[in-house]
């Protein structure tokens, strides 16, 4: 019997492929580091003052973040962590509220080629969830999504 993977596990690779065809050498790499900074930020927003005052005792953002944008920003955060699910989730919802960015990040939480350059283990990618994740994004008019169907394309 197989042990069920709950989380999935990231890895590093050994040896980058010696031969790339020409839709891998378009689509960037995903760098873990730089998508959790990015999330941050957005999440963040960085220069934004806190206020408070004896009748609110919590600290509200003087510069109020949209919804659909800190629902993607929470979305990356949990992706570069490599909770998947939990960042299809943020993902889903920053979708439904409008951001078009969430449909391309969902198509890479289903992109087997996104899955392999994280290193993904015990999570397998479904093609077609991704090709209609950046279908949808491009008829938002999300920026990428071209390009990642283009790569799915050429596999």
């Amino acid at each position: 019997m197989k042990a069920v993977v709950e989380q999935p596990i990231f890895v590093t690779r050994i040896a980058a492929p010696a031969k790339q065809t020409a839709a891998a050498l378009t689509a960037l790499p995903i760098d873990k580091l730089a998508i959790g900074k990015l999330a941050t930020a957005l999440r963040d927003q960085p220069g934004a003052l806190r206020q408070q005052d004896a009748s609110s005792p919590a600290a509200t953002l003087a510069i109020p973040i949209d919804e659909a944008r800190r629902l993607c920003a929470e979305g990356l955060v949990a992706f570069a962590k490599g909770d998947i699910a939990t960042a299809r989730a943020f993902f889903v919802s920053a979708a439904a509220a409008g951001d078009a960015r969430a449909l391309v990040a969902l198509g890479d939480t289903f992109d087997p080629a996104t899955l392999g350059h994280l290193g993904v283990v015990g999570l397998k990618g479904d093609e077609a969830k991704a090709r209609d994740y950046y279908a949808r994004a491009v008829t938002a008019g999300a920026t990428g999504a071209r390009e990642r169907i283009a790569a799915l394309a050429a596999k």
